[in-house]
C-alpha cells in the first residue's frame, strides 16, 4: 500500500492522496475504477461517493426494489470484497464541496482534504425538483437513490392514493409498481403525451394505453400549481387550471 495511505474507517481506507480520485460512486465511476485495474494501472485509486452504500445499479430502484422483489445486495455492482481485493479505496457517505484544480485537491463536506494526480468527475445527474409551493413537504419524494426509495417504501403502508408527477420512464415504472401494490395511482404529465422527450408518438400511446388498462389514472397536458398541505404533510395536488 502507498505510504500516503491515511486512516482506516468503516467505509474503507481513506487516503490523503490518490493517484486517481474518482468523484461519484455510481455506475460510471465504479466502471472507471474497474477498467483502470483491468488495464494494469497500479497506482492508488479512491472512489468517493455521497451515498453510504457501495456502488449499485440504479434502474431497479423504481421497479424491482420498490416492489420488494429484489433485495439490495443483488443490486450491488460488485461484492464488497471486490474493491478491497483490487486496492480500490471506497470513501462513502461524503461529498465534494470544493475543487482546487490548480493545487490538485478537493475538500469534502466532512472536512477531508484529498490530493490527486488525476481527477475523474462522474457524479451523474440529479432529478429536477419541483419548484412549486409544497415541494418540500413530508410525503413528496424524488427517485434517485436507495435512500429516496427507502423513505417512500416506509410511508406506503399508510398510503392508498399516490400522485406521480412526470410521465417519463421512471414515473411510469413507479406508477406500474405502485398499482401492482394495490395503490390508486394518478400520473400527471405536462406534455401532451408521456415519454415525449425520449420516444415517438406510437410508443407513447402504447404505454398510455397499457397503464390505463391496468388502472392508472393518467392525465397529459396538465401543469401542477402547488402541493397541498395538511398537518405539515402533502395531502393533494392542485393543478394550474384549478
Amino acid at each position: 500500500m502507498s505510504e500516503q495511505a491515511a486512516s482506516v474507517s468503516d467505509t474503507g481506507r481513506r487516503r490523503a492522496h490518490a493517484d486517481v480520485l474518482i468523484v461519484g460512486a455510481g455506475h460510471a465511476g465504479a466502471q472507471a475504477a474497474i477498467v483502470l485495474r483491468q488495464r494494469g494501472f497500479a497506482g492508488t485509486i479512491t472512489l468517493l461517493g455521497d451515498e453510504a452504500s457501495p456502488p449499485y445499479e440504479r434502474p431497479p430502484l423504481s421497479k424491482d426494489y420498490l416492489a420488494g422483489d429484489k433485495p439490495f445486495d443483488r443490486m450491488l455492482l460488485r461484492p464488497a470484497s471486490f474493491w478491497a481485493e483490487r486496492d480500490i479505496d471506497l470513501m462513502l457517505g461524503d461529498a465534494v464541496v470544493r475543487v482546487d484544480a490548480e493545487a490538485h485537491n478537493v475538500v469534502t463536506a466532512d472536512g477531508n482534504e484529498i490530493g490527486y494526480g488525476t481527477l475523474v468527475w462522474a457524479t451523474g445527474g440529479a432529478p429536477r425538483r419541483l419548484a412549486c409551493q409544497g415541494h418540500d413537504l413530508t410525503g413528496v419524494h424524488g427517485v434517485r437513490t436507495r435512500a429516496d426509495v427507502d423513505r417512500m417504501i416506509a410511508e406506503l403502508p399508510a398510503v392508498q392514493r399516490v400522485v406521480v408527477i412526470g410521465g417519463g420512464y421512471i414515473g411510469l415504472e413507479a406508477a406500474a409498481v405502485l398499482t401492482k401494490l394495490g395503490k390508486h395511482v394518478m400520473v400527471l404529465e405536462a406534455q401532451d403525451r408521456v415519454l415525449a422527450r425520449v420516444a415517438g408518438e406510437p410508443l407513447s400511446r402504447f404505454y398510455e394505453a397499457e397503464h390505463r388498462a391496468h388502472g392508472v389514472d393518467l392525465r397529459t397536458g396538465v401543469a401542477v400549481s402547488c402541493i397541498e398541505e395538511r398537518d405539515g404533510a402533502a395531502c393533494g395536488v392542485r393543478l394550474a387550471d384549478g
